[in-house]
C-alpha cells in the first residue's frame, strides 16, 4: 500500500514539475526564448495533425484570391504571364501592408519556361525601397521592365478599394494599438472607431499613386547607395538555402535581440515550369511611417529563412522558417536531420531544436519526432520553435501550414 501511494505521489510530482516548468516558460519567453529544464520522459513526443491545402494561389488571407485573379489569367501565354506575376507581386503592397511594404526584406523564387530565378533584397537604410528593388530585378530577368508608376496604376485599377485583413494584420494592430491610434492617417486606415480591424474584416487598401511623388522624394537620398540585392543561393548536399549553413554547422552562436517581425508568403503556381513565390519580412515602425505607409527599420535580422530541395518523386519542396529570432539556425538544424528527403510531412513532424550559449544548452520542441539520437547537450523543452511553412509543387501547389502554436495543443 505504501509503495502504491509513493508511486502515485511520484507520478503527480512529475506532472506538477512539467506544469511548473511550462508556466515558467510563459513568463520568460519574452526575454530569453528558452525555458525550464524537463526530463526526456516528461516531453510529449507526439505529432500534430497536418492539413494539406491545394490551390494555384497562396495569400495571407485566401479571401483575397478573387483580387489576385483579376491580375492573373489562367489562359495567359508565357509573355503575358511574366507581366502578370510582376503585377501579382506588386499587389502584395495593398493586400498585406504591414508585412509587405516598400522596404521589406524580400525573397523571390520564380521559374518561367524552366528558367529558375532567385532574388534576395535587404534594405540598407529605412527609406531604401528593397521590395521595389527586388521587383525591378525580377522584371529585368523576365525582360518585362515597365515603369513602377504604370504598374501601380494597373494594379489599383483592378484591385477593389476594400480588401480582407489577415490574422497577421489583426495581430500587428493589437500589438501596436497605442502608436497607431496616435497617427491620424494610420488610425483612419486600421480602426473603426476605437476597434482595430480584425481578421476577415474589410479595410480600405492603400493608394500609392496618390502619394507616389512624395514617396519617390523620400527615397531619393538613398538612390545612389548600393542596394543589397543578391541572386546567390547557398548550396549544400540536396538543399539550396538563403543562408550559409556552414556558419551554423560550425556551432557559431549568433545572438540576436528578439524582435517582432511580420511575414508574408505568397505564390501563384501555373505549372512546374511557371510559378512565382515571394516572401517578405518586416518589422514595421510607426515612427517611420509616411502618411498611411508603413516602413520597417532597416536593421531587421528577423527575416524569413528559406531552403529548397526535391523529394523522391522529383517534386520541388520549399521550406520557410520565421516567427523566431533564430530562423536560419532552426531551419538549418531541421534540414540536417533529413539527409534523404522523403516528403513534406516528415519535415513538419520533426522536433525542431536550437542551440544557445551561456550556458550552452539545446532547446527542443515538445511536439514532434526526434530524428537526432544520442544528444549529449542539456535539454530544455518549449511548445514550439518558430513557424514552418512548406510548399510542395506537384500537379497543384500544396501548402502545409505549421499546426503548432505556443500552447500545449495543436492548432
Amino acid at each position: 500500500m505504501k509503495s502504491f501511494i509513493k508511486m502515485r505521489i511520484t507520478k503527480h510530482r512529475k506532472k506538477f514539475t512539467l506544469i511548473l516548468s511550462l508556466v515558467s516558460f510563459f513568463f520568460l519567453i519574452g526575454c530569453s526564448e528558452v525555458e525550464k529544464k524537463l526530463n526526456d520522459t516528461q516531453s510529449l513526443n507526439t505529432v500534430c495533425p497536418i492539413i494539406e491545402s491545394k490551390s494555384n494561389y497562396l495569400l495571407e488571407n485566401p479571401r483575397n484570391i478573387s483580387e489576385a485573379q483579376k491580375l492573373i489569367s489562367a489562359k495567359s501565354n508565357s509573355s503575358q504571364y511574366r507581366n502578370q506575376i510582376l503585377n501579382f507581386s506588386l499587389a502584395q503592397l495593398y493586400l498585406s501592408p504591414h508585412s509587405t511594404n516598400l522596404n521589406s526584406h524580400t525573397l523571390f523564387f520564380a521559374k518561367i519556361n524552366g528558367k529558375e530565378i532567385f532574388i534576395n533584397s535587404i534594405p540598407d537604410e529605412t527609406y531604401e525601397f528593397s521590395f521595389i528593388a527586388a521587383l525591378n530585378e525580377l522584371a529585368q530577368q523576365l525582360k518585362k521592365p515597365i515603369s513602377l508608376k504604370s504598374r501601380l496604376n494597373l494594379v489599383e485599377k483592378n484591385i477593389s478599394e476594400y480588401v480582407y485583413a489577415s490574422r497577421s494584420l489583426e495581430e500587428f494592430i493589437k500589438n501596436n494599438q497605442a502608436q497607431l491610434f496616435k497617427s491620424k492617417p494610420l488610425k483612419k486606415m486600421y480602426f473603426r472607431g476605437a476597434q482595430g480591424i480584425r481578421e476577415n474584416e474589410l479595410f480600405r487598401r492603400l493608394d500609392y499613386l496618390k502619394d507616389y511623388n512624395l514617396l519617390k522624394r523620400k527615397a531619393s537620398p538613398t538612390k545612389n547607395k548600393t542596394n543589397l540585392t543578391s541572386a546567390h543561393l547557398f548550396t549544400r548536399d540536396n538543399y539550396s538555402c538563403s543562408f550559409d549553413s556552414k556558419v551554423f554547422n560550425a556551432d557559431i552562436m549568433i545572438l540576436k535581440k528578439p524582435e517582432k517581425a511580420y511575414h508574408n508568403i505568397f505564390s501563384h503556381y501555373k505549372d512546374k515550369n511557371n510559378y512565382i513565390i515571394g516572401v517578405t519580412s518586416s518589422v514595421p515602425k510607426v515612427d517611420n511611417s509616411i502618411n498611411e505607409f508603413l516602413f520597417q527599420k532597416s536593421n531587421n535580422d528577423s527575416y524569413t529563412a528559406a531552403c529548397m530541395t526535391k523529394d523522391q518523386r522529383n517534386h520541388s519542396i520549399f521550406l520557410f522558417m520565421n516567427g523566431i529570432t533564430y530562423n536560419a539556425q532552426v531551419l538549418n538544424r531541421l534540414i540536417n536531420s533529413h539527409s534523404q528527403v522523403t516528403n513534406a510531412k516528415d519535415f513538419m513532424d520533426t522536433k525542431r531544436s536550437l542551440m544557445l550559449t551561456n550556458p550552452k544548452r539545446k532547446v527542443s520542441e515538445i511536439y514532434g519526432i526526434n530524428r537526432v539520437k544520442n544528444d549529449k547537450e542539456a535539454q530544455y523543452y518549449i511548445p514550439s520553435l518558430g513557424r514552418l511553412t512548406i510548399l510542395e509543387q506537384g500537379e497543384f501547389l500544396s501548402t502545409f501550414n505549421d499546426p503548432r502554436n505556443k500552447q500545449l495543443k495543436c492548432n
